[in-house]
């Protein structure tokens, strides 16, 4: 059972740290960097370092999705957390993706009317499903079948939730996708790893359970000692980038480094110790994050190009920091848009279930 009463945990800490991770998370999604290739160490050391101090989002996103399933298990059966999940997560998810997929063949018909080309150049059914397939598992919106999946081992194997063996089982399979960055045996993009991510939403349960412990911990942890770990950590996650661009360039920045996963894990706790010297709570967050998350990759596909080409924005050799500046000017426009979309979207109180309200 749980020990830690629900009134004791602060929510509302978790809605601002979830806001900030996402954040960080669009402005990776603005990046341009991924499969860059530049010649000198400053131009290396800015692609590595504006890919790798956000680079938390993801794991910490998993680590409050399972605290919050810790009180959630508690609370309802499988059958009703499940049917909530379809209800407020798989729906919205639903509406987003296929708006992206209308919008990439709106895309393409356009371009080829244009061009007097066949309007979707005979397109199979195959084609249609792969394009599909694409969105869901190359894209942002990977995130919700991977995290549907973490939470249907989590409930399979529910009588063992708080086993230390279990949840080393688990750090196990994930690890494992950190040592195939060196191996490349299977494929290494977190966007695929449909295991790699399970750890994280068992150690956010167990974050739940034992609370109070980690609170007095983390209280009783010196924010100086904390600010170096992540400096520390921040360094050598940048510097097993460095040595993966040069050594095994398949996937250099991926989210489930060994490295990245210490700095997510350190991120985690200085944000929680900032405590409320980073509460957002007068912004509302909770109503704002998911959205976002829905909306962005659209924007960043469909809207940025809009901008693009009028403006004759290329990458095709440019420096470092030309990509760094269109991913500064790709992230004020996507996040800002994201945000004005999503308010919108909330002021209409029928459309709210499209972005999980």
């Amino acid at each position: 059972m749980n020990n830690t009463k629900p009134a004791k945990i602060n929510y509302d800490f978790i809605d601002s740290l979830r806001f900030i991770s996402m954040f960080g998370i669009v402005m990776e999604h603005s990046s341009f960097f991924f499969g860059a290739k530049f010649k000198y160490f400053d131009e290396k050391i800015v692609q590595i370092f504006s890919l790798q101090f956000f680079k938390f989002g993801t794991i910490i996103f998993f680590l409050l999705a399972g605290f919050l399933i810790g009180d959630k298990f508690n609370t309802y059966s499988t059958k009703e957390y499940l049917k909530r999940r379809l209800q407020n997560t798989v729906k919205p998810w639903l509406f987003w993706v296929v708006v992206l997929f209308v919008l990439n063949y709106i895309d393409i018909a356009v371009r080829n009317i244009k061009s007097g080309d066949p309007t979707f150049m005979g397109k199979s059914i195959a084609n249609i499903l792969g394009d599909f397939g694409d969105i869901v598992f190359n894209t942002s919106y990977w995130f919700i079948p991977n995290f549907l999946i973490c939470i249907a081992i989590l409930l399979l194997f529910r009588k063992y939730l708080y086993n230390i063996f279990f949840g080393g089982f688990l750090l196990i399979l994930s690890l494992s996708y950190s040592i195939n960055l060196y191996l490349d045996i299977f494929p290494t993009s977190h966007t695929t790893a449909l295991f790699g991510f399970i750890f994280y939403l068992w150690l956010g349960v167990q974050i739940n359970r034992h609370y109070e412990k980690f609170k007095i911990i983390i209280q009783n942890t010196c924010i100086s000692i904390l600010i170096a770990l992540t400096f520390i950590t921040f360094m050598l996650s940048s510097w097993e980038s460095y040595y993966l661009l040069a050594k095994l360039p398949n996937d250099p920045f991926n989210t489930l480094r060994i490295s990245n996963i210490i700095y997510s894990l350190v991120c985690f706790a200085l944000l929680y110790k900032l405590g409320d010297k980073i509460s957002l709570n007068k912004f509302k967050p909770s109503i704002f994050t998911f959205g976002i998350y829905l909306v962005h990759q659209i924007l960043v596909f469909r809207l940025m190009p809009l901008i693009f080409r009028p403006l004759h924005i290329s990458f095709e050799n440019k420096s470092a920091y030309y990509f760094l500046s269109i991913q500064l000017l790709t992230f004020a426009v996507v996040y800002t848009s994201s945000i004005l979309l999503v308010y919108m979207i909330n002021k209409v109180p029928s459309m709210r279930w499209i972005v999980g309200r």
